[in-house]
């Protein structure tokens, strides 16, 4: 029985955890043993919940960078898996991802990988922090087998940066199982929503659902909404927030500061983001960088009228006047023309949002993504001479058995 471990660290659950919930379930179904290295109590949870899955929880790797705590827990790794033996070994995020890695080839296991949703630098690293982390990453690549680029824009920032070389890496785009976002739109999920938020069909419903972070740049959204004003006349509007994170309490005062309070609701961490999405008039993704958002390609599945940056990811995704409208980072005024745009144009809103799903359904699905991370595995260990597991598909949709964020 082949043998792996999925480390994850400290992360929350979001759309980084959702791929990681299906891929248990596809790896358990065809006999492999897996472990997942998680400590966040939510996620944890969530993961106990999958008969078969072995979570390492005693190992704690912090999200931000700690001398101390990643010395120990990468003391703890290495011991992990010395004494664990795998035959794979997957990694996530930033520092688990170093970490994991570095422990995974010291450790002598015979397949490393990593899933590449970004980079540690980016178009946004100052000249310090690009002087550090370019060479960590280059050498975490190194000590990977294949690093799996979850977008062909992560794989060309990759080349165009000089962080990996182009035979380490490996593009599976990121999928979702567009089921529930479709049944959503179809059922009485939009009015239950609406009227939980607290608004009537007449009232225009904004929203966003990410981490709320510096990456995601809610802000600029939120300045958005005064922009958003004098372009709607007599129209209401309210913007939704559904997420948590560290920027959670400078955004609340931000909308406060910017008397925009009672226009701006922050919903905290959802479960029942089909259920929410169903109820959006407009979806806003002003994030500055990405890998391939889970989030957008669920507003796409949703036919959601979509406003996104236009970061090479996003535009991997959203075609301009056609699949959504594509703004310019931090540009708070273009979002709010562009959200006044589909206001004013619902054709353009009805169609941009059919040819969105129609994108996600045909290019998009989770059982691609699965099929194809499959493959990669079986490549690998067979490279290494190790047993091929048995089967290749898995019928039906893996997601229809888990909870969505």
């Amino acid at each position: 029985m082949p043998k792996c471990i999925q480390i994850t660290g400290d992360s929350s659950y979001g759309g980084a955890g959702y791929l990681v919930l299906e891929w248990c379930r596809y790896l358990l179904a065809r006999g492999w043993e897996v472990d997942v290295l998680a400590t966040d109590p939510l996620w944890v949870g969530m993961l106990e919940q999958v008969p078969g899955v072995r979570v390492v929880k005693h190992i704690h790797i912090p999200r931000d960078i700690s001398l101390a705590e990643d010395a120990r827990a990468f003391g703890q790794l290495l011991s992990l898996m010395r004494r664990r033996r795998y035959d794979l070994v997957h990694t996530y995020t930033a520092t688990p991802g170093f970490l994991g890695r570095i422990a995974a080839r010291l450790a002598g296991a015979p397949a490393i990988v990593h899933h590449q949703a970004g980079w540690t630098v980016t178009d946004y690293s100052s000249f310090l922090e690009r002087v550090v982390y370019t060479p960590l990453e280059f050498l975490a690549v190194m000590a990977s087998t294949k690093s799996i680029c979850v977008s062909h824009a992560v794989a060309q920032q990759a080349l165009r940066l000089h962080i990996a070389p182009s035979g380490k890496l490996v593009t599976i785009c990121n999928g979702i199982d567009p089921g529930p976002f479709v049944s959503a739109t179809q059922d009485d999920s939009r009015q239950l929503a609406r009227r939980e938020v607290g608004v009537t069909e007449g009232h225009l419903l904004i929203g966003n659902t990410s981490r709320l972070s510096r990456q995601k740049d809610n802000e600029s959204l939120i300045r958005a909404m005064g922009f958003l004003k004098p372009l709607l006349a007599n129209i209401p509007f309210t913007l939704v927030l559904a997420g948590d994170g560290p920027d959670g309490r400078r955004l609340s005062d931000l909308a406060i500061a910017l008397g925009l309070a009672e226009s701006v609701r922050f919903l905290g961490f959802r479960q029942d983001i089909p259920r929410l999405l169903a109820a959006l008039d407009v979806f806003v993704n002003p994030s500055l960088w990405e890998g391939l958002s889970i989030s957008l390609l669920e507003a796409m599945a949703a036919a959601r009228p979509i406003v996104t940056t236009s970061i090479p990811p996003n535009a991997e995704l959203v075609e301009h006047e056609v699949t959504g409208l594509l703004v310019p980072p931090q540009a708070p005024e273009a979002i709010a023309r562009a959200i006044a745009r589909f206001v004013h144009e619902p054709g353009l809103a009805t169609a941009c949002g059919a040819a969105a799903r129609k994108r996600v359904v045909e290019s998009y699905s989770v059982d691609r993504m699965l099929q194809e991370t499959w493959d990669l595995y079986v490549s690998l260990l067979a490279s290494e001479g190790l047993r091929e597991p048995q089967g290749s598909s898995l019928g039906g949709h893996v997601a229809d058995r888990i909870p969505h964020r």
